[in-house]
């Protein structure tokens, strides 16, 4: 390909959705993406995560991240901050203790791959199953069952009893 052919693809690039760009490294033989792509998904914000302003001035950048300041509550944010990932460290090695949870390593065997201590990987797989706990599918596909459950109210510790104590165990009586 030509240099004349060859820039006008390279423009294009900047258009790629964050999945198109992974998918353009897998291609090209990388494994990884660098901590820097995985944090542009998010690079930019829209509103302040402490007072929901739209009202946004960049304000430089810490950590390879950039910084913004609010207009309105004079704080400053990064596009982490108020999610489970904001504050923790060695964010490029992120995306393989995220596949390390994928594959369902101990906590100890993902440490060890990760080169991280057990501690940390202790902490990233609660903050990682919160990101997950948080997502909500759009659609849904297939059969979709639900069923009802129904628990015995327990006024357990309480001192003014609203019904005459019972005895242990048992079956609800109505709904």
């Amino acid at each position: 390909m030509n240099e004349q052919q060859f820039t006008p693809f390279l423009q294009q690039l900047t258009l790629l959705s964050p999945s198109q760009r992974q998918r353009l490294h897998q291609r090209l033989g990388q494994t990884e993406l660098s901590a820097e792509e995985v944090l542009s998904v998010q690079a930019t914000l829209q509103r302040c995560p402490h007072c929901q302003s739209t009202l946004l001035k960049p304000w430089g950048s810490s950590h390879g991240l950039p910084r913004y300041r609010c207009a309105i509550c004079q704080k400053t944010c990064n596009p982490l901050t108020k999610t489970p990932l904001a504050r923790l460290r060695q964010c490029d090695k992120w995306l393989t203790y995220a596949q390390t949870l994928i594959d369902g390593l101990s906590i100890r065997k993902a440490a060890k791959l990760c080169g991280v201590d057990k501690n940390t990987a202790f902490l990233w797989r609660h903050r990682f199953l919160e990101i997950a706990n948080t997502h909500q599918a759009l659609d849904e596909e297939g059969i979709v069952e639900a069923d009802e459950t129904f628990y015995l109210e327990s006024f357990k510790g309480q001192r003014n009893l609203p019904r005459p104590p019972r005895k242990r165990g048992g079956v609800g009586k109505t709904r």
